[in-house]
């Protein structure tokens, strides 16, 4: 169990002595906790030692299993945690000002590596990762919440500087990363931000409106292009574009020495592995046990991940836990939508850049595994609790109820 874990249950206690104590109950009715409930009930079933033969379950490894049960049940928790606390604008605009501080900061510890401890760092930049994937998934989250706020202007004129120096460092870490799906992922993003953009609607007349839309889009495209563009030529791009290329010699050797296998290999036999279980899968977290069966390397490779989270979902838990995340993903890009169209500026631009956010994550995950770690899964859960808040009017109902009682 990780310290995160036992956070997340040390403040589960609090809240149930909470709750005890003022004699209220109190939790935000968000729909995207039924898929989690969902995806925590398959791997339950799992556990249960209901299949035939010697081994007793259906999961291949029942430990594994019952670790990530665990850490899905803590994720569960943070996420109905965050969704309940962080329920004003007051807590949501210092939720954004932590998570967007946390982000540069990261950022800049990844610049560091890169150039004031490139004597005694050889590997590349990672800031505190392992894998410069996973850095640069997190910092694309931060991207998105930070350039909605600067599309929307829904802060001071004098804080969009400090914003867009925000965005640019995030750009300029993710760019020393040199990690494919983070850049592909980050141009997703803006293009995601710019479409949003385009198709708002205003009170205003039709043709305004459109002008308008035309005119954030253009922002949203201009803020790309100059913050990427910024961050290559502050930081450069040689060590990114020899990654694009594959070029194996001297220089780029150690920083692509963790991707010496075919992604192709891999999902070729992550689906093979989805035909044998279709129904349940093989079990959560199961898929290092499960991988040697079905690996075309004979056993040269080491494989504990997909390296794409909707193949291994499928494996992991079969066709009910993918109907699961799926689910998620239809409700967040919905409510979502919804959220990012409130008349409130601030409300509208940590809706939206929260949902951009996420969307980055979403697509990054076609070619990675960010959401199997817990610094980018719990990001990505703040996110979508940010991207999906409950309407002020039940709220405002909500607060005068328990006023009146």
């Amino acid at each position: 169990m990780t310290l995160w874990e036992v956070w997340v249950f040390v403040t589960a206690v609090l809240w149930v002595i909470l709750t005890i104590r003022d004699g209220e109950f109190r939790l935000e009715p968000n729909p995207l906790l039924l898929p989690i409930v969902g995806l925590l009930l398959v791997a339950i079933v799992q556990l249960l030692p209901i299949a035939a033969g010697e081994r007793r379950t259906i999961s291949l490894d029942p430990y594994l299993t019952s670790q990530a049960t665990i850490k899905l049940f803590a994720s569960l928790l943070f996420f109905a945690l965050f969704t309940t606390f962080v329920d004003t604008a007051e807590r949501r605009q210092f939720a954004v000002k932590v998570i967007l501080g946390m982000c540069i900061l990261i950022a800049l510890v990844g610049v560091g590596q890169n150039y004031v401890g490139r004597a005694l760092w050889q590997r590349g930049t990672f800031g505190p990762f392992v894998n410069r994937n996973h850095f640069a998934g997190f910092l694309e989250m931060g991207v998105g919440l930070a350039s909605a706020a600067i599309v929307v202007r829904s802060v001071r004129i004098e804080m969009m500087a400090v914003y867009a120096c925000g965005v640019l460092i995030m750009c300029a870490g993710l760019v020393l990363s040199a990690s494919r799906g983070g850049v592909v992922s980050l141009a997703a993003e803006f293009g995601f931000l710019a479409l949003i953009a385009l198709t708002a609607r205003s009170e205003k007349r039709e043709e305004r409106s459109r002008v308008r839309g035309l005119v954030r889009a253009a922002g949203v495209m201009g803020l790309a292009a100059g913050t990427v563009i910024a961050a290559l030529l502050i930081v450069g791009s040689e060590r990114l574009v020899a990654n694009f290329a594959q070029e194996q010699d001297t220089q780029t050797a150690e920083l692509l020495n963790n991707e010496r296998f075919s992604r192709r290999d891999i999902w070729g036999a992550t689906v093979a592995m989805i035909r044998d279980h279709p129904v349940l899968g093989i079990g959560l977290g199961a898929f290092q046990v499960a991988y040697p069966r079905y690996d075309p390397s004979s056993g040269t490779q080491r494989v504990e991940q997909s390296h794409n989270d909707y193949l291994q979902i499928l494996a992991d838990t079969g066709i009910i836990g993918g109907a699961m995340a799926v689910a998620f993903v239809v409700l967040l890009l919905l409510r979502g939508l919804r959220a990012a169209g409130a008349h409130d500026r601030q409300r509208r631009a940590i809706a939206l850049g929260a949902l951009t956010g996420c969307f980055a994550i979403v697509v990054h995950s076609f070619v990675d595994f960010n959401l199997q770690i817990t610094a980018n899964a719990q990001m990505f859960l703040a996110l979508a609790a940010l991207a999906t808040p409950v309407r002020e009017k039940k709220r405002r109902g909500a607060e005068t109820r328990r006023r009146r009682e």
